[in-house]
């Protein structure tokens, strides 16, 4: 008798081993950009900038504190739409990075995912450690008086030896400039090779 009330358990047992192996595993996703293994190159990039520009420099390194880098990149969307020869919104238009940077299509993947990715990305801690850099939610109450650079993040071609950078100053809601620039690695060393005024008010 205990045999025949066993067998029902044995069956469920198996049935349930069988279901198991069947499952297939959950696979993780994958990232779509590294931004770590392009860390060095975010200082290097940042530091170029940063002591190329008399008038950045003397901004941020003045001895009376009053502007701060935000800890923060911001992200440009890269934008593959066009309404006549202008991206729709805020977005950087492709042709345009084409233009200043590359135009095969492994830099066009490249500029997609580097931008598409959802992970915040810091100011690398060599920059923290030689300027001013502030998180711009955790400012004390003199320091909401300061003006800030915002750096966008790095735009890098696939082979890592031309980047496009933008950089805001805001001095006020009404109030700041921003600028582009295009770097060239060189000998082993990110050079400012071109920048232009992007907006004032």
């Amino acid at each position: 008798m205990k045999v025949y009330f066993l067998i029902p358990f044995l069956f469920l047992v198996i049935a349930c081993q069988s279901t198991t192996k069947k499952a297939p595993k959950a696979r993780m996703p994958e990232k779509l950009f590294d931004y770590s293994k392009v860390e060095k190159d975010y200082e290097e990039i940042l530091e170029a900038i940063l002591t190329y520009n008399s008038y950045i420099i003397g901004t941020i390194k003045s001895e009376e504190p009053k502007t701060y880098i935000e800890s923060i990149f911001t992200k440009d969307s890269i934008c593959t739409a066009y309404k006549g020869d202008h991206p729709p919104g805020d977005g950087i238009g492709i042709r345009k990075l084409f233009h200043r940077l590359g135009s095969s299509q492994q830099d066009s993947i490249s500029f997609l995912n580097q931008t598409r990715d959802r992970d915040t990305v810091y100011i690398p801690p060599a920059i923290t450690h030689k300027f001013r850099v502030k998180d711009s939610n955790k400012l004390i109450a003199e320091e909401r008086f300061f003006t800030k650079m915002v750096f966008h993040l790095p735009i890098l071609t696939h082979d890592r030896q031309k980047a496009f950078v933008s950089l805001d100053h805001i001095c006020g809601g009404w109030c700041g400039e921003g600028w582009y620039f295009i770097l060239e690695r060189t000998k082993g060393k990110w050079k400012v090779v071109k920048y232009e005024s992007t907006w004032q008010a």
